[in-house]
Order: C-alpha cells, then sequence, then structure tokens
C-alpha cells in the first residue's frame, strides 16, 4: 500500500479518465462500420423462427421417428417452425436512425473497450490495496469479462428471439406491429447490460466468499430472499414474458453462486503463527555467603 495525497489522487484519476475516454472513442471508430452487422444480429428475431422453436421441431421430429406409436399416443405432429414474415422497424423523427446508430456504435464501443476500461480502475485502486487483496482483481478482469459476454451471447441466443416471437404472435388481421426503431434498440441494449450483470453474480460472491464476506450455508438462508429480489428486478418490465424471462436467470445464476462459493470460495487459510515455547532459565545459584558471626 503506497500513500499519495489528495491532489495526487486527483491527478490520477483525471489521468485514468482521460485513458478511458481516449479508448471510448477509438472503440466507437472501430465500431461504427460495424453497427449495420450489429443493428442487423438484434433485429433478426423480426424474420425467422426463434432457436427454441427450432430445438421443438427437431426434438419432435426425432420422437416420431424413433418412437412412431408413442408419438401417436401423444399426439405428436411436428409443424415446421414458421418463418416470420418480415418486419420492418419504423421511425418517426428525421434524424432518429443517425442517432440510434450513434447509441448502437456507443455501446459496441463500450463493450470492445470493457477491458481496458477494468484495468484502469485497477490502476487507480491498486496503491490503495495491500497484495493479498489485488490478487482478485487478476482473476475479475478475464474471468469477469468471459462472463459478460457470455451473458449477452446467451440474452441474444435466447430470451430475445423468445421476447419477440411472443410479442408478434398478437398481429391478426385486427392487429399489425409497428416496431419503433428507438424503443427496440434501447430494449435490447437495456436488457443486453442487464444480462451482462446477471451473469458476473458467481465471479462476484466468489471473491467474497474467498474474503471471508460470506459463507455457503448463509447464501442458502437467503433463497427466499434472492427469489424475492429476482422477481423486483424483473418487475420493472411490463410484460408479463420479459418478467419471467429475467427472473429466471437471476435466480439461476443465484444457485450457480452457490454450488461456485462451495466450490471455489473458501476462505483462504492463513497461516497461524506458531507460538514458541520460551523456557524461562534457571534462577542463577546465589553465591554462599560467609558464615554468620557468633
Amino acid at each position: 500500500m503506497t500513500t499519495m495525497s489528495f491532489l495526487e489522487h486527483l491527478e490520477e484519476l483525471r489521468r485514468r479518465l482521460i485513458y478511458c475516454a481516449v479508448a471510448m472513442v477509438i472503440c466507437m471508430m472501430i465500431a461504427w462500420p460495424l453497427v449495420p452487422t450489429v443493428q442487423r444480429f438484434i433485429t433478426r428475431p423480426l424474420m425467422e423462427p426463434s432457436a427454441i422453436q427450432k430445438w421443438s421441431y427437431s426434438a419432435q421430429s426425432w420422437v416420431m421417428q424413433k418412437f412412431p406409436d408413442l408419438a401417436q399416443k401423444l399426439g405428436v405432429d411436428p409443424a415446421p417452425p414458421k418463418v416470420e414474415q418480415p418486419h420492418r422497424l419504423n421511425y418517426m423523427a428525421p434524424l432518429e436512425p443517425f442517432f440510434v446508430q450513434m447509441k448502437i456504435s456507443l455501446i459496441t464501443g463500450l463493450a470492445m473497450a470493457f477491458p481496458f476500461i477494468l484495468y484502469q480502475i485497477w490502476r487507480f485502486c491498486a496503491p490503495a490495496l495491500y497484495e493479498n487483496e489485488r490478487r482478485y482483481f487478476y482473476y475479475f478482469l478475464p474471468i469477469g469479462t468471459i462472463m459478460f459476454v457470455l451473458g449477452d451471447l446467451f440474452f441474444l441466443q435466447l430470451i430475445w428471439p423468445l421476447i419477440i416471437s411472443f410479442s408478434l404472435r398478437y398481429e391478426s388481421e385486427f392487429l399489425y406491429s409497428m416496431l419503433n426503431l428507438t424503443q427496440f434498440v434501447n430494449f435490447c441494449l437495456r436488457l443486453l447490460l442487464l444480462f451482462g450483470l446477471i451473469f458476473q453474480l458467481p465471479l462476484v460472491l466468489v471473491i467474497l466468499g474467498r474474503m471471508g464476506l460470506v459463507t455457503r450455508e448463509f447464501l442458502v438462508r437467503q433463497r427466499r430472499m434472492a427469489l424475492l429480489l429476482s422477481a423486483v428486478v424483473a418487475a420493472f418490465h411490463a410484460d408479463i414474458l420479459t418478467m419471467i424471462a429475467i427472473a429466471i436467470p437471476i435466480y439461476g445464476m443465484y444457485e450457480i453462486s452457490i454450488l461456485a462459493v462451495r466450490l471455489f470460495g473458501s476462505p483462504a487459510r492463513r497461516a497461524e503463527p506458531r507460538e514458541e515455547e520460551e523456557t524461562a532459565p534457571p534462577p542463577a545459584e546465589t553465591p554462599p555467603g560467609p558464615p554468620p558471626a557468633a
């Protein structure tokens, strides 16, 4: 641990913020040509069936092929996944597509610069930490980045197509969807950030367990509270399907966190100093004095 004055702290903070801002600008410039690709990726559920629909059709077809009698009794008759009619996003403001493109490039640039920003936060906080506290960051930086990406991929591959396909089922001869560009992208980006943070929960709890701040027994006792908080976080979204699609992964990651804390979250045992037995020196023998006078 090193000591710094208040002005030195401000100067160090200013330097790290400048580094982060420069990295953000560079990553935004890199991400700008990728915006159409990102936009096509997040609008893919508007033009093709979801992965869950494809898996359901494959599973039912396998049952019919391997067990035709059982499939006939159960009434399994798989229909090919319906190819969604192409839907276009609409916009109403003159410069709305440009600002949406700016927002997508900003979020994409933030995702690209995320490891560098974490590293700058670490460099700012490192002088105030002890050596045994610094080592936890070495696990957090790479594993946290990987978990954030996994959370976003989980959302884009499974949850997002499910939400969009459920929304499009309400179309009929009386109802036609006119999805707004800004609202569609904002909704997707907000959930992307949320799922990236949800997947950080096991790592954060493992680090707290290694530091001795939480235990597996404590987490097991708080299961009801975790279920309640999962429902509260999911309740900020209006439709019931999105609430369920958010609440289940949050609580699922909490259960994974309990298992991770059990396997990897035991606090590091500190070597107890050995107590050296000090043997008292034997009392010095007093030399015999002169005989007492008669």
